[in-house]
């Protein structure tokens, strides 16, 4: 029978929702929980990691042979000598008894993976912890410069989601999906054309995405989501992805961030701009 996990710590329930231990009432609540913390959607992923490693060394562990000789050993006791145990390898064996040690692997496959299984989740090598501590690091300007990366190389029909001349539905649709009402800036006095808009989805959450283009090709993009208010409201963050210029800030209830090229020396001044208009 499915029990409540209500009152425990947030990592002990989001284990139980990742294994199936949890009610459909509860698993609907920790959904939803998820949706909008950010917390609980780290814990949860650092959780799935963990599983996701411990799966894999339990199928390599099952498919690796046990080695014969601990098998004897195991099976005559201590006080074996190696004269002994020639003679055990050289002697011919009856039939009942050529299922002996397979039954001992197995029961000894058995023992290691229940001996060791909190071991190899809880404690992972160095590579693997690392790998975690990346993964749980990243934040939706990573996952907006993969995008960005991807979709500035894309031809003028395959660019944009829902095109400029969509007009005012794009605001409306946005603004619907996203939780963030905005207004479209008009860049053209900053020699960018309004190609159109996506939505993206971004640790987690929906992000609204305008695309602009400079009379050299170059794409430059607005994108912003929900977020809780910080104490940080107005204050301009610069950061680089190789060849990605990105300049983020948070105001009101949402965060935001100007995507371009790294060669672009004005990006910083277009950011001021857009904050303004959006």
């Amino acid at each position: 029978m499915l029990q409540s996990t209500r009152g425990l710590p947030l990592d002990v329930r989001l284990s139980a929702y990742i294994d199936g231990e949890v009610n459909e009432t509860e698993r609907k609540e920790l959904e939803q929980l998820i949706a909008r913390d950010d917390e609980a959607r780290r814990v949860l992923e650092t959780l799935q990691a963990g599983s996701s490693f411990g799966n894999k060394a339990f199928e390599e562990l099952l498919h690796d042979p046990v080695p014969l000789s601990l098998v004897r050993r195991i099976k005559q006791g201590p006080g074996v000598s190696a004269k002994t145990e020639h003679l055990a390898i050289s002697a011919p064996r009856k039939t009942k008894q050529r299922l002996w040690p397979r039954a001992l692997a197995a029961s000894l496959v058995l023992l290691l993976v229940g001996g060791s299984t909190g071991f190899i989740i809880g404690k992972t090598s160095d590579d693997e912890t690392q790998s975690v501590k990346i993964a749980a690091a990243r934040t939706w300007l990573d996952d907006i410069a993969d995008y960005h990366r991807l979709y500035a190389r894309q031809t003028a029909e395959h660019l944009v989601e829902v095109p400029a001349s969509a007009g005012g539905k794009i605001e409306g649709w946005l603004a619907s999906n996203v939780g963030v009402n905005f207004s479209l800036p008009d860049l053209s006095d900053k020699g960018l054309t309004f190609e159109g808009a996506r939505l993206l989805v971004a640790a987690g959450k929906p992000v609204a995405q305008l695309m602009y283009k400079d009379q050299d090709g170059d794409v430059f993009a607005i994108c912003f989501l929900k977020s809780p208010p910080g104490d940080t409201d107005g204050k301009m963050t610069e950061s680089m992805r190789d060849d990605i210029a990105m300049i983020s800030w948070q105001k009101n209830d949402a965060s935001y961030v100007v995507v371009g090229p790294s060669s672009d020396a004005n990006l910083h001044q277009l950011a001021t701009a857009i904050s303004a208009a959006i």
